[in-house]
């Protein structure tokens, strides 16, 4: 599916003797939305951006090996033994495997002919991809992040290249002073390599400014005013949002650790290589006890200082672990990480708070398993109970509050809690919606 994004100019970032300034130009084919506001605890906001880039940037699928010289070698080394099996066999049947086999030799050749070749085109897409890394990002991005303004929060939102770790960043409006008007929606925005490295730049002593503008600018008007991308808009990352809302929908055991426990397990494992299975991290929880982690396959155990007091007694068991390291550079500034864990081999949620600005970390099950194309959870997430509710007036009713919960829901149509619970969900499978497992409200989100 292929998409082209208008933008009005790129996204900039410009630093003087003021503060800095991070102006993000919304899509234009979207609904307007825009935003001017001064950024309280910048610094804080920052270091959480810059931890949702190294998602953006993240990829945790094992390289595949390249077996084609084994298997060359390996069709060389057949066909000489081949005649020594032949020798009792018809004369017949002889000819024709033995033209068979002449006819692959030929071919082993071409094939070997052909490798080098081979090897510098796929070296050449190597460091074209590598430079288009380095130098322009945009263009080697599949998808601009996703911003949401709503009456309480903006939301910055992405998926990693292997699409097995979603990233959120909720700037609360008590974190932001706004000026102007705010035009609440979702949309895309321009995050351009620029803007990216000017976030480096931010420090507590210079104010720092967020504005998201929509500017219905002609394309033909003036050259180079506006920037106009086009894209291929993977569904994967539409299936994918639709996968992380319906599984924090699904009821889990949620648990505070300490950060420098987080810290401590994600030590080990950056001096550690694993050389055989299992590769997960075990949460031992006993109510009354504390909290143990368990680093297999060395067996070492962690113990939190945090008590479990949840009903879900037992093990659970993650994999994927090293996805993790996403949130290294935040564990020093933060007392506890909130996770919430649905079960063994299933998604987790991890959550940290900064300087009141917050960063959520959705990992699927395992690397592999990932969200957009393994995942079924908007089947769990599903009731076969008949809605009898209208689902587009709870929408309006959506889009007029901006956020809300099933129990106002519930008490604006008339209805009781579980049918507007239901009603809720099928607007998330819509897209329509977006939950928050940690104040447990949902905010309308046009994807």
């Amino acid at each position: 599916m292929e998409v082209t994004q208008s933008y009005s100019r790129p996204s900039t970032a410009q630093t003087d003797n003021q503060g800095t300034k991070f102006n993000f130009s919304a899509e234009l084919s979207r609904k307007p939305v825009s935003i001017n506001a001064m950024i309280l605890n910048s610094l804080g906001y920052a270091r959480i951006m810059l931890s949702l880039r190294k998602i953006v940037k993240g990829d945790w699928r094992t390289p595949k090996k390249d077996h084609t010289a084994y298997q060359e070698w390996v069709a060389e080394k057949y066909v000489e033994q081949l005649p020594e099996h032949l020798k009792h066999i018809e004369a017949k049947k002889v000819a024709f495997l033995t033209q068979r086999e002449k006819l692959k030799a030929k071919k082993a050749g071409i094939i070997k002919e052909l490798r080098p070749l081979q090897v510098e085109i796929e070296k050449a897409r190597r460091q074209y991809y590598d430079w288009l890394y380095k130098n322009d990002r945009d263009k080697w991005m599949l998808l601009d992040p996703v911003i949401s303004v709503h009456k309480d929060a903006v939301i910055f939102e992405a998926f990693s290249l292997d699409e097995s770790a979603y990233g959120r960043v909720s700037v609360p409006i008590q974190n932001l002073e706004i000026f102007n008007e705010v035009d609440y929606g979702t949309t895309n925005i321009d995050f351009s390599q620029a803007l990216a490295d000017e976030i480096y730049r931010v420090r507590s002593y210079r104010p720092a400014w967020l504005k998201v503008e929509y500017e219905k600018v002609q394309l033909s008007t003036s050259i180079g005013s506006n920037v106009e991308k086009k894209i291929d808009l993977p569904e994967s990352w539409v299936r994918g949002f639709l996968q992380v809302q319906s599984a924090a929908t699904l009821e889990g055991t949620s648990i505070n650790i300490g950060a420098q426990t987080l810290a401590k397990v994600l030590e080990i494992l950056a001096q550690k290589k694993e050389k055989e299975s299992p590769r997960s991290l075990r949460f031992i929880l006993r109510k009354g006890e504390k909290i143990k982690i368990i680093i297999d396959p060395w067996n070492i155990e962690i113990t939190d200082t945090h008590t479990f007091e949840g009903e879900n007694e037992g093990e659970i068991r993650l994999w994927g672990r090293r996805r993790l390291m996403v949130l290294n550079d935040l564990l020093p500034y933060t007392d506890k990480v909130n996770v919430k864990l649905l079960g063994t081999g299933m998604p987790s949620y991890w959550s940290i708070e900064l300087d009141g600005h917050r960063f959520d970390v959705g990992l699927s099950g395992w690397t592999d398993n990932d969200w957009a194309k393994k995942g079924n959870f908007d089947l769990l997430a599903s009731s076969n109970q008949k809605i009898n509710i209208d689902i587009k007036k709870v929408e309006q009713v959506l889009i007029k509050n901006l956020v809300t919960t099933p129990k106002e829901i519930a008490a604006i149509m008339n209805t009781d809690r579980s049918t507007a619970t239901n009603a809720l969900q099928e607007l998330c499978k819509n897209g329509q919606a977006m939950y928050d497992h940690i104040t447990v409200q949902k905010w309308t989100s046009n994807v």
